[in-house]
C-alpha cells in the first residue's frame, strides 16, 4: 500500500484541509455560544429576574453596560495579548471564565451578586471574543479574509438559532436558575475542547496565509511550531503600527461607524424579548418571540455567507453603510410594530443588515492597516464601539421604564444607525505612513 502511495502523482494525492479552516470552525462554535449564551441570550433572563426580584429594566439593563465597560477597558490589552501568546491559551481560559459566569448567576440573590455573574461572564466573552477570534482568522488569511470572517461570525446567527430556543425553553421548563446553569457546563463542556484547536500564525507550521501551496509542509510534517519560522510580510499591503493607525481619519471614521452599529445591536439584543412580549409593545407570547429572534438569525447567517462571497469584491464601505440603513428602517418597523407580521419584518431587514456589517468590521480594518499589528489596532479600535455600547442598553431600559414601552428608544436608534451609515461613507483608505510609501501599497476595500 505504501509503494503505491509513492506511485501516485502528488497532483493526484488528496490535499490536506488547510488548517486555517479549522480555526474558522473553532471560532464558529465558541462565537455561538458567547452569543447564545451571554449576548442574545441575556435579554431572555430580562423578565424572569424582573418578576422574581422587581428590579427595573434599566437596573436589569446596567448588568449589560458592566459587560461593555469591561470588554472595552480589556480589549487593547486583548490585542497585544493574542499577537504575543496566540489565541488558544486566550480562548480557553475564556470559556472556562465565561461558563463559570453562567454558572454563577444560577446562584444569585441579590442585585450586587447578579452584577458580580455577569462581570465574570463578560471577562469570559471577552477573552474569547471577537478580537482574539478577528486576529487569529486575520493572520491565517489574506485573500479570503472576507469569507473566513463571514463562516466564523454565522456562529453568533447560529447561537440565535439553536441556542436561544433551547435556553428560552429551559428557562419556562426548568427555571431561570437550573438554566443558567446548565447553560455554563454546555460551555465548559463545548467551548474548550474548541479553544484547543485554535493556532496563532501559519507561519509557524512551515505555512502561509490562504494555504498557498508553495509553503505548505510535507505530509509527513506534523502541525508542530517550527522555532526557526519567522512570519512572512502582509502580502501587498503596508502594515501600520497602531500609533500611525490612529494618525489617521480611517481609524476614526471606523471606530464610529463600527460604534453606531454595535449601540443598536447592543440595545435591540438586549431588550427585544420584552419589547415583543410586553402588552404596550408588540404583544407577542413568549413562542411567538422566540420564533421572531430565530428568523432574524436564520437571516443573519444568509446575510453573512453573502457578504462572505462579495465582500473582497465590492467596496466594503459601501456595503457596510448600506447595511446600517437597513438597519435603521428595521428598528423604526420594530418600534411601531403591533403585530406578528411587522416583527417578522423587522427580523428579516435587521437580520440582513447585522449579517452583511458584521464581519466587514474586522476585514476593512485589516485591508487598511495590515497584519503585523492588528490586534492591537482593533483591540485600541473597539473602545469607541465599546463605549457607545455602554450608554445604549441602559438608555433604551430608563426610557421603558420612563414612557411604559421601548417605542421612543427604539427610534432614536434608528436615527443613530443612519448616523453609523455617513461615518461609513466618509472613510477613505488612508495613504501609507511614510516609512513605507516607498515599497508598499494600500489596496482598498
Amino acid at each position: 500500500l505504501a509503494l503505491s502511495l509513492l506511485q501516485v502523482p502528488p497532483s493526484a494525492r488528496p490535499k490536506r484541509v488547510f488548517y486555517g479552516w479549522v480555526l474558522v470552525f473553532s471560532a464558529m462554535v465558541n462565537q455561538m455560544i458567547v452569543a447564545g449564551l451571554g449576548g442574545q441570550g441575556f435579554g431572555a433572563f430580562i423578565l424572569p429576574l424582573q418578576n422574581e426580584f422587581g428590579w427595573a429594566k434599566s437596573t436589569l439593563s446596567v448588568a449589560r453596560s458592566l459587560t461593555q465597560v469591561e470588554s472595552g477597558l480589556l480589549n487593547p490589552l486583548e490585542g497585544t495579548l493574542v499577537d504575543r501568546l496566540g489565541p488558544r491559551i486566550m480562548v480557553v481560559a475564556g470559556m472556562t471564565v465565561f461558563g463559570s459566569g453562567l454558572v454563577l448567576l444560577g446562584f444569585v440573590h441579590s442585585l450586587w451578586m447578579y452584577y458580580m455573574a455577569f462581570i465574570v461572564i463578560a471577562l469570559g466573552s471577552s477573552l474569547a471574543g471577537m478580537v482574539v477570534m478577528s486576529t487569529a482568522i486575520n493572520n491565517w488569511f489574506r485573500h479570503r479574509l472576507t469569507m473566513a470572517l463571514s463562516i466564523s461570525q454565522t456562529g453568533q446567527g447560529f447561537g440565535g438559532i439553536i441556542l436561544v430556543p433551547l435556553l428560552v425553553w429551559a428557562i419556562v421548563v426548568l427555571g431561570w436558575r437550573e438554566a443558567a446553569i446548565a447553560a455554563g457546563i454546555f460551555s465548559w463542556s463545548v467551548g474548550i475542547p474548541m479553544g484547543l484547536l485554535m493556532r496563532h500564525k501559519p507561519e509557524q507550521y512551515g505555512m502561509r496565509p490562504d494555504g498557498d501551496p508553495e509553503a505548505v509542509p510535507s505530509t509527513a510534517q506534523e502541525l508542530k511550531p517550527e522555532t526557526k519560522a519567522r512570519p512572512a510580510p502582509a502580502q501587498g499591503r503596508v502594515n501600520f503600527t497602531l500609533g500611525e493607525a490612529m494618525r489617521t481619519p480611517a481609524f476614526w471614521l471606523i471606530g464610529m461607524g463600527h460604534g453606531f452599529s454595535v449601540m443598536v445591536v447592543g440595545a435591540v439584543t438586549t431588550h427585544q424579548f420584552a419589547h415583543m412580549e410586553m402588552s404596550d409593545g408588540v404583544g407577542l407570547s413568549s413562542a411567538s418571540a422566540t420564533l421572531v429572534v430565530t428568523v432574524l438569525n436564520i437571516v443573519t447567517v444568509s446575510g453573512r455567507f453573502s457578504v462572505g462571497l462579495i465582500g473582497d469584491r465590492l467596496d466594503k464601505r459601501y456595503i457596510a453603510a448600506i447595511g446600517n440603513l437597513m438597519g435603521s428602517a428595521a428598528l423604526a418597523m420594530f418600534a411601531l410594530a403591533h403585530s406578528v407580521g411587522l416583527a417578522m419584518g423587522y427580523a428579516v431587514l435587521f437580520g440582513i443588515s447585522w449579517g452583511i456589517r458584521g464581519p466587514l468590521m474586522s476585514s476593512i480594518r485589516s485591508d487598511y492597516f495590515g497584519r503585523t499589528h492588528f490586534g492591537k489596532i482593533i483591540g485600541t479600535s473597539q473602545l469607541i464601539a465599546t463605549f457607545l455600547a455602554i450608554i445604549a442598553p441602559v438608555f433604551a431600559g430608563f426610557m421603558a421604564d420612563w414612557q411604559g414601552n421601548y417605542r421612543l428608544a427604539f427610534i432614536i436608534l434608528a436615527f443613530i444607525s443612519a448616523l453609523g451609515a455617513v461615518s461609513f461613507l466618509l472613510v477613505k483608505p488612508p495613504k501609507p505612513p511614510q516609512r513605507a510609501s516607498q515599497d508598499a501599497t494600500i489596496h482598498p476595500a
